[in-house]
Formats: C-alpha cells, sequence, structure tokens
C-alpha cells in the first residue's frame, strides 16, 4: 500500500528516541510497502543519510523558531505552545501538493503535537504514533516548578495539551503506544480501545550483541538535554551520583553523549572524569566503549529507547524505576534498579566490580529485548494494523 508518514522533525542521524523510532519505521514498512515522508525541521538539512533508499518522495520543510511570535499565539489561543511552534501554513501547502501528484492508501501522523494537520486528509484514513502521552510530562514540569509564572504557563500548557491530545486519540483511526502503561491512560479517554496497538522496537541486526570482556570504569549517559527529564537527570548524576561513585572509586569516567551540553557546563570541576560530547554521528561505538549506561531518570513518559538498545547490544544498565518503566524487567535479572543517590552509587560500584554479573545482565538483556521488541515483529503488527483498518473501509 502508499503510505504518508508525517513527522515534526527529521530522523537522522539517530541522536535521540523520537527518530530512532521514526527512523526504524520508515526503514522496516519500506520492505512492503511504497512509503513517502514529509517532516519539519529548525535547522537544515542538505544530506537525507539512507532514508533516500525507503522513501519514494522527502519533503522537508524548514520552519525557524519564532518564540515571541509563537508565545503570544500560545497564550491567545486554543493550542499548546508546542503543538504552536510545530505549525507551518508553508508545511500546509507542501502536503496539500504532494496529496495532488500522489495517491495515498493511509497516512500516518507522528506524535499527537502533529495532529493538526489531520484535517488535511478527511477522506484518507489517519493512523497516529503517539511516542509519548506529552501532557503528563508537562504537568511533572509544573509540579517541580518553583517559579509561579512558569508553573503558571506550565498549568496553560498541560490543559492545552491533554485537550489535543485526547483529540488525536479519539479521532485517529489507529494509534500506536509505546507502552502498555500509556495504552491504559489513553484506552481510558476511549468508547473502543481496539484501535490500540503498543509498538517500541530496536534493530537488532544493527546493535549485534557484543559484550565487553575487558575491565574498565568508564560510564555513558546518553540524552539530549532539551528534554528537561534528560537534563533532570544529568544534574542528578553530576550533583548527587557521581560524586560518591568517584569518593570510592577515583578512577571512573562518565561520557556524556547528546546534543546541548552546554546546559550542564559549570555542573562538574576540570578533574571530574567527565567528558561531554556533542551531537555524536552514531551512539553504537560509544556502547563497545562503555563498561555501563547510567540512567538516573527521575520522571517522563514513555519508553527510553536507549536502555532497549544498550540491553540488545550487551551494554550492562543501572537505572531506576522510572527509567525502566514500562519494561517487564526484573532488578538483578536483566539490569539493576536504584532509586536514591547512595544506592545507585553502590549498584554502580558493585557492577563495575562484578564481571559475572555484568555478563549475566547483558546475555538477559538481549534475550529479553530480541524476544519482545524486534522491529521485524513490531513493523508485521503495525502492517496488520494497517491491513484490518483498511479492510474495515470502503474503498
Amino acid at each position: 500500500m502508499n503510505i504518508l508518514v508525517i513527522a515534526p522533525f527529521f530522523p537522522y542521524p539517530l541522536t535521540q528516541g523520537g527518530k530512532i523510532t521514526i527512523f526504524n519505521t520508515l526503514k522496516y514498512l519500506s520492505r512492503e510497502h511504497c512509503v513517502s515522508f514529509a517532516c519539519l525541521t529548525d535547522v537544515p538539512i542538505s544530506d537525507y543519510g539512507p532514508l533516500r533508499e525507503y522513501c519514494a518522495e522527502i519533503v522537508v520543510i524548514e520552519r525557524k523558531a519564532q518564540t515571541i511570535r509563537d508565545l503570544c499565539t500560545f497564550l491567545a489561543g486554543e493550542y499548546p505552545f508546542n503543538a504552536v511552534k510545530l505549525h507551518s501554513e508553508v508545511f500546509v501547502r507542501n502536503l496539500q501538493e504532494l496529496m495532488a501528484r500522489r495517491t495515498f492508501d493511509l497516512v500516518q501522523i507522528e506524535f499527537s503535537l502533529m495532529w493538526r494537520y489531520a484535517g488535511i486528509f478527511k477522506e484518507i484514513p489517519c493512523t497516529l504514533d503517539a511516542h509519548n502521552i506529552e501532557h503528563r510530562i508537562i504537568g511533572q514540569n509544573r509540579i517541580n516548578c518553583r517559579n509561579p509564572l512558569k508553573k503558571l504557563l506550565y498549568a496553560m500548557e498541560e490543559r492545552k495539551l491533554k485537550a489535543l491530545e485526547e483529540r488525536a486519540w479519539r479521532e485517529c483511526d489507529l494509534c500506536f503506544t509505546v507502552s502498555s502503561n500509556e495504552s491504559s491512560v489513553i484506552a481510558a479517554t476511549l468508547e473502543n480501545d481496539d484501535k490500540l496497538i503498543t509498538m517500541v522496537g530496536v534493530d537488532l541486526a544493527r546493535f549485534e550483541f557484543q559484550f565487553k570482556q575487558s575491565f574498565g570504569m568508564r560510564l555513558l549517559f546518553v540524552g539530549g538535554l532539551n528534554y528537561h527529564p534528560n537534563l533532570d537527570s544529568s544534574d542528578y548524576l553530576l550533583r548527587e551520583i557521581l560524586p560518591l561513585i568517584r569518593a570510592r572509586m577515583p578512577e571512573v569516567r562518565l561520557d556524556i553523549v547528546g546534543h546541548e551540553l552546554w546546559r550542564i557546563v559549570g555542573l562538574f570541576p576540570e578533574n571530574s572524569g567527565v567528558e561531554l560530547h556533542e551531537n555524536v554521528p552514531e551512539i553504537l561505538p560509544w556502547f563497545r566503549e562503555a563498561d555501563l549506561l547510567v540512567v538516573p531518570l527521575r520522571y517522563g513518559a514513555g519508553i527510553r529507547i536507549k536502555i532497549l538498545e544498550a540491553m540488545a547490544a550487551g551494554l550492562p544498565i543501572v537505572t531506576t524505576s522510572k527509567g525502566c518503566e514500562g519494561l517487564q524487567v526484573e532488578h538483578g535479572r536483566e539490569l539493576l534498579v536504584a532509586d536514591d543517590p547512595e544506592t545507585f552509587a553502590s549498584e554502580v560500584i558493585r557492577l563495575l566490580g562484578d564481571h559475572a554479573l555484568r555478563r549475566a545482565l547483558a546475555e538477559n538483556a538481549r534475550k529479553f529485548v530480541a524476544g519482545h521488541y524486534s522491529w521485524e515483529t513490531l513493523v508485521q503488527r503495525m502492517s496488520s494494523g494497517y491491513q484490518r483498518l483498511l479492510g474495515s473501509k470502503p474503498a
């Protein structure tokens, strides 16, 4: 079938979870379907990378940040700020032109924040890949915020986001979610939850299992710090956890890989063993060099793709209950879980010193991911959902 996928950003290089999910959706759908792709970007895109191999047509429209205007539109209108800054009349016209020259069996919209564009496709089934429940993340920001003005703005954003997301869940013909937790929240807003399909996966061929045999002291943190839960997580690690680890193991090194890392410059002294690596083109070499992945997440939503990828690649993990939320994993079987700084630091130290435990966790984690999160299996599930949907629609 002919499928159009619409996204809020260009999904390459693979530097964060949303990009990884959309990239693999396009890659694996293209094996059985003719896929076109349209997206927005806030920076110029000159290299489409492997997407040229997967997509019959690619439309990329640059939408530069216009913070003051977008903020005024948000304050005066019905839409949340995070959706306002993704609206582009130029993008609308390009989608309309694309529809005029190509025929599509269905349209898939990535993220509820993009649901405003669904109105263009009134005669075509529209599916939604929800990714996260965004208003819950904003709600956590509101609770943790101490600035009264920001707290008010977060409350407005949360209310408007909730309305947009619930509208998207109701109106879409099929909804893909990232975990049973998200499915339960969405199902509670629907009269019929038959449209819900849980979807999140890992490219097992790319993240081949390679357990590191040599003993080392390198920790890895991965995350884009423009996403507030990641910023909070990095702050928590640097201020409260890493000093406890280095007090007992001063030779421990920490690599922080992501983007907008300037946000944490100044949180650690020069001799702290911390190195920042901005916008790396490929995460896999960092998985191969590290001895542990640390994910001290304290709030957020969805499933952490980086955890699944590390599990597939053979990199042992220490995380929090929030970090592995939605995954049917067990402390001491696939990874280690710790929810306070002292315990987190102790588990990192224990794992660095126990080769047999690292090996056992890595092997169990790979089996878990291979059994539940293979992209081949998940995209087959997605395609089956499409077939069921189109079978119920008039030609």
